[in-house]
């Protein structure tokens, strides 16, 4: 079975990810070659071919700069065969053009949505109804679509690197982080504000909007924050492993009113922290509490709430005992969402589509 796993995000040079929307995608492209002949494509200025990591990897020339949404030369999908193409986001152009050139070659296309892309006419035109198959990463993800898909979509929930994110014993530092672009629907503002003068906290992970960063540092004056814009992965691994509890704090509206409604498909950095044993808070947003238990993997709280916020953080600093276990039922609950049995969750369903009467 030859498939192409299309992340439509455009690279000027080599992959350089910068959300985890990105990293999943081709995450999960390395894993499927267990189950069939991947084509991981991305896109770029100029048409090559290499190998990444085992991996073919086909760069297709897009026209504009727009790193997630570009639009794409027809010229290597118009003169290679798949026996189906895999895309990532619903909407973007490339995801666009895909869906109605796969139905003119026959070729059975599925989408997973990433809540990234930019405008298309995916829904103005409904071509949502030329997708054989959406293969979604959380039930959040499933109701944003037109109700119209749901017959015809699966959930796979995950995926996380088990080998890399393992259970760390050892005693953390009264440090709280958040792991996330700096972007104003991650909601870092109300981390700050919950924290007050008397919590370190780390925010790690680079400036989406200049913007909302120098509304953060404004904010952050005379309080303990300290801002990472450029941490490679292991120093973010570190963080977790040193840290007393990791926050996702996303809102749907932001501080500045505006609406987010597709906030957190999955919330990958939740699953990293529990992962090595350490609690996490996050708001009752999107994905989020599909994948953390409250009370028992950590804690769930309302969006745009740092007073709510502030109690779940202060409990679990002042209850050692309590945030050990907290971490411990985090780490054993996230064991059932590693990458092999993503990969074959996602490989089902491709099976589904191209044998549909089995």
């Amino acid at each position: 079975m030859r498939v192409a796993i299309v992340l439509p995000t455009y690279f000027e040079r080599d992959l350089d990810f910068i959300g985890g929307g990105d990293r999943y995608a081709y995450r999960l492209a390395n894993e499927l070659r267990a189950h069939c002949d991947i084509t991981f494509v991305s896109f770029g200025p100029r048409h090559s071919e290499t190998e990444t990591g085992g991996m073919r990897h086909v760069v297709v020339r897009a026209y504009g700069r727009d790193h997630e949404n570009p639009i794409p030369a027809l010229g290597f999908f118009a003169s290679e065969r798949f026996d189906l193409i895999h895309v990532f986001q619903v909407r973007s152009m490339v995801t666009t053009v895909l869906s109605v050139l796969a139905r003119l070659r026959r070729t059975p296309i599925a989408v997973t949505d990433l809540g990234g892309g930019g405008p298309s006419l995916m829904y103005r035109a409904r071509l949502y109804n030329l997708i054989q198959r959406f293969i979604l990463i959380s039930d959040f993800s499933r109701r944003i679509l037109p109700e119209s898909v749901w017959p015809r979509s699966a959930v796979v929930l995950g995926g996380i690197d088990l080998d890399r994110f393992q259970y760390d014993p050892r005693p953390r530092k009264r440090q709280v982080i958040l792991v996330s672009r700096i972007m104003p629907h991650k909601g870092q503002n109300y981390l700050i504000e919950a924290a007050g003068s008397d919590i370190p906290i780390v925010i790690a992970g680079r400036i989406k909007d200049e913007r909302y960063y120098e509304y953060l540092q404004n904010m952050a004056r005379g309080k303990q924050v300290t801002f990472l814009t450029d941490a490679s992965d292991d120093e973010i691994l570190e963080l977790y492993r040193t840290s007393a509890i990791t926050v996702a704090a996303s809102v749907y509206r932001d501080v500045w009113g505006k609406e987010w409604p597709q906030s957190e498909l999955l919330g990958l950095t939740m699953l990293e922290s529990m992962a090595v044993g350490t609690p996490v808070v996050c708001t009752d947003v999107g994905a989020m509490p599909e994948y953390v238990v409250d009370g028992v993997t950590g804690y769930v709280v309302p969006p745009n709430d740092p007073k709510q916020l502030r109690d779940r953080i202060d409990r679990l600093l002042d209850d050692k005992a309590s945030a050990i276990e907290v971490g411990r039922a985090g780490s054993a609950h996230v064991q059932q969402f590693s990458w092999d049995q993503v990969a074959t969750g996602v490989a089902a369903e491709y099976g589904r589509v191209l044998h549909p009467a089995r």
